[in-house]
Parts: C-alpha cells; structure tokens; sequence
C-alpha cells in the first residue's frame, strides 16, 4: 500500500510541474513586435483636366507625435520639526527561554522497515547492541504500550547515564525504557493530554494526582506519588520531546513511548530525563518482602525428614543439694627451679652408649640385593620361551 501511495505522489508533483510550466509560458510578455512604417497618404484626386506631372504636389508623410510623459511631481520637503525629549521607556520583561521544538518527518508516510533500520544505525552509532527480538521481555510490564501483551522486537540494549537502557517497539509502538534498580508495587503514570495511544482499555486502580507542566499524574497511592513528585521530576518531564505522550514507573522500570514518526533525535532526547526520573523513582515505596517468602511446606519432598526430637523437662534440683559442702582443693605445688626438657636446639647426650657396628643387629636387612622369593600357590607362571600351539590344532586333524 505505502508503495502505490508513493507512486501517486510522484504522479501528482509531474501534473503539478506541467501546470505550473504551462502557466509560466501563458504568463511569459509577449515579443515587442516591428513597428511597420507609416503608409503613405492616399493621393487625392481631382475630376477636370489631367495636370502635368511636373506640377504635382509633393505629398508628405504624417509624422506621429510621441506623447509627452507627465512629469514626475516635485518632493516638497516635510518642515523640520522640534525634537522633543525622549521619554524614558519602562524595561519590558526578560522573555523565559523556549526549549527548541524537535525535528519530525514532514509527513507520516514512511517505507517499511525505515523505522527498524533507523533504530538499527542508532544502536552502531551509539555503540549499542540490537536484536530482532526477545520474548522474556513479555513479562515484564503490564501497562501503557505493553498492556496488549505483544511481544518487543527492533530491540536496542545499552547503557546511558549508569541505567540499562532498552528501545523496542512494543505493538507498533515506539517504547524507550530504563531499569531503576529498585522494585515497587505503585505505578505512577503521567499522560499528556489524558490520551491512550495503545489502543487498550485505561486501567482503573489508578487515580488523578496532580498537574506536572504538560503532563497530568496517575498513580495507584495517592500519597505516593505526590511525595515522588519533586523538581527532578518536573525537570525530566519538561524536557522530554513533544513526541512523547506517556511516562509510567512499573516495577523496577520506567518507560515513555512516543507516536508514531519519532526519530533519531527524539530518542537522543530522551536519555538523560529518563534517567532523572528513573533516579527520582527509588523514592517509591519497596516492594513487599511477603509475596517472595519460600513456602517449603507446599513442596513435593523427596525424601521424608524425621521428625523433630521433643524436649524434656528437667525436673527442679531439690533444695537439700543446693547447700553443698565446699570441696577441698588440694594445694600445688611448684618447684624453685624448672624442669628443664629435652630440646633440639643443642645436641647432648643422655647416659652410656655402646659402641656397635651397623646391621650388627638380628633383624634382617631390606636392601642386601638377595633374589625375591614368589609365592605361586595363587597364580600359574608362563615362560614366553615356547611358541604358542593354539595353531596347530588344524594341523593334527588334517594329520587323523
């Protein structure tokens, strides 16, 4: 369909440049034509006797007389006034600085696929990764453009301003989104000019707060969200490009999709307030630590544990051994001098040592090189001097 639009487009700009060259033409002064020169007077005839040619009047030419311009009438000089003194002028106001409109396409006919390849050379240009799709992305949000449960694909992943970054489109709509790095139950939604792009219905657990500059605050606390409301927030959001139509913080992710026709410079715009508000975000409420409790009674066991031994109760010490009779303790006693132990620190020697050769002894040597006696009672020995006869068995029948 785009490529047929496309094609009476061009048809329609060659009509128009017939048109408009055969207007210039009809347009175009027409050619100062000769000026033919005056014909002769007619020369009047008399009835009566025919004159002498020698007597015939000379006849003269009419001359055309130009007509005279009218003279340009003469500039009366205006009478010189007396200055008069200058009135102070009141200072006028410092005009407040306008935030520049961002370019968009002149029109919303576009090629299939220019978005995808546009995404694509923003991500090699930004030093980004880009994948076709990925379906673990479905269950991460549940709001604005990602309500209709499509699937995310012309995915952009990268890091901006310390926060992971994704660009996809969601639906067939373009979704910019930055992680936060905190989970939270409350969803705060700002909307500019209160309209769903997603084509979904509006969800109901969420309640008006309050006015940010464009943009009109949801949130499903109240409370909440008026404390998350602070002058990062109103910053972010008076930057953000004028294609963008809602912002929204669900879970630990904040998001903002635009209409239809962003481009390149939109999305570079929207980096950095993005990031302000996903820093902005960590003021929200945590998320409940109730709903991530492990339930190990509701588990399949795989083998029965045994159950936990029972306390016994000691019975109260009857009061006749409390009063004990004190124990005497023997007394001890330590020498004057130490006792001194034996130390490798200096060699000394302790009594009288005979002196013996070495393996004088009656134990028997381990290493005097005699031959090693087998034991064979549990094994058979075979010598490989012999040739096996395991092939001669066909020889000795042939033989019978």
């Amino acid at each position: 369909m785009a490529y047929v639009l496309i094609a009476l487009a061009i048809l329609a700009l060659i009509g128009a440049a017939a048109l408009w060259r055969l207007d210039a033409q009809t347009r175009r002064p027409a050619a100062p034509q000769p000026v033919a020169p005056a014909p002769e007077a007619a020369e009047t005839t008399v009835e009566g006797p025919e004159e002498d040619p020698a007597e015939e009047e000379p006849v003269y030419a009419e001359v055309v007389e130009e007509p005279e311009l009218p003279a340009e009438p003469e500039v009366q000089e205006a009478p010189a006034e007396t200055p008069e003194t200058p009135a102070i002028p009141e200072p006028e106001p410092r005009p407040e600085p306008v935030r520049p409109a961002t370019a968009h396409r002149s029109s919303g006919l576009q090629l299939p696929g220019s978005t995808r390849r546009e995404r694509k050379a923003w991500a090699e240009e930004r030093g980004f990764e880009f994948i076709r799709s990925d379906d673990y992305l479905v269950d991460e949000w549940a709001r604005g453009a990602a309500a209709g449960g499509a699937a995310a694909k012309d995915i952009v992943s990268g890091w901006a301003y310390r926060h992971e970054m994704l660009l996809m489109d969601l639906g067939g709509t373009n979704v910019m989104a930055m992680r936060t790095g905190a989970a939270s139950d409350v969803v705060a939604d700002f909307r500019r000019g209160v309209v769903s792009d997603s084509g979904t219905a509006e969800p109901t657990d969420l309640v008006e707060v309050e006015q940010v500059g464009d943009f009109t605050a949801f949130g499903t606390d109240a409370g909440a969200v008026q404390r998350l409301i602070d002058i990062r927030v109103h910053t972010a959001l008076d930057l953000m490009p004028s294609p963008v139509t809602a912002v929204w913080m669900e879970s630990d992710w904040v998001l903002a999709q635009t209409a239809r026709g962003s481009t390149a410079e939109d999305w570079e715009g929207m980096l950095a307030p993005l990031a302000l508000l996903a820093d902005a975000a960590r003021v929200l409420p945590p998320r409940s630590r109730s709903g991530l409790s492990l339930r190990v009674e509701d588990f399949v066991p795989s083998r029965r544990m045994p159950a936990a031994p029972t306390r016994e109760l000691v019975p109260p010490i009857p009061e006749e051994h409390e009063a004990r009779e004190a124990v005497d303790i023997p007394p001890v006693l330590r020498p004057e001098e130490p006792l001194e132990l034996p130390t490798r620190h200096a060699a000394r020697g302790r009594g009288v040592v005979e002196p013996r050769s070495i393996g004088g002894d009656e134990i028997d040597p381990i290493a005097d090189g005699a031959p090693i006696a087998h034991d064979d009672s549990i094994r058979v020995l075979r010598t490989t001097e012999a040739r096996p006869t395991i092939f001669d068995d066909g020889e000795a029948a042939d033989e019978r």
